[in-house]
């Protein structure tokens, strides 16, 4: 396996997904303002299989930009996520105002939403227990009775 994959292959353990929480009605309409929650998550497999390695994140954090249609209410920026360590399995939120700026009109919206943020998510990859060696052995004895 190449670098190249090997990198491939952890980074697709972590994800970010995003979701509207607060919005003032049924719509979002131009000049609101809107919460966003993103969620970094590790979907790594289980952390204890002997023979893999352990694929652990510390330091998750998401950049987040506006667009022509949507503009986070503080700015561009770096957003620490509240867990500092992502195991397999575990997720964590951080939650973001935006303000409607602008839409696509009503024919253009009819075909496609309003493209309203762009957003990375940044982990470090823990190497100390990705590179933890496990290894097993069954052992077995004679018992005899005395």
């Amino acid at each position: 396996m190449s670098a190249d994959d090997l990198y491939d292959d952890i980074r697709s353990y972590l994800r970010l997904t995003s979701r509207v929480v607060s919005k003032v009605g049924n719509h979002i309409n131009v000049g609101e303002i809107f919460t966003l929650r993103f969620t970094g998550s590790n979907s790594a497999y289980a952390a204890n299989l002997v023979g893999k390695p352990r694929i652990v994140f510390l330091n998750p954090r998401i950049f987040v930009q506006g667009t022509e249609f949507a503009s986070p209410v503080e700015g561009s920026g770096w957003h620490d996520l509240p867990d500092q360590t992502l195991f397999p399995g575990e997720s964590s939120s951080v939650d973001i105002e935006f303000r409607a700026d602008s839409d696509l009109g009503w024919w253009d919206d009819i075909w496609s939403a309003e493209h309203v943020a762009k957003s990375w998510i940044l982990g470090d990859l823990d190497q100390n227990r990705f590179f933890q060696i496990w290894n097993y052995i069954d052992v077995h004895e004679e018992i005899e009775e005395t």
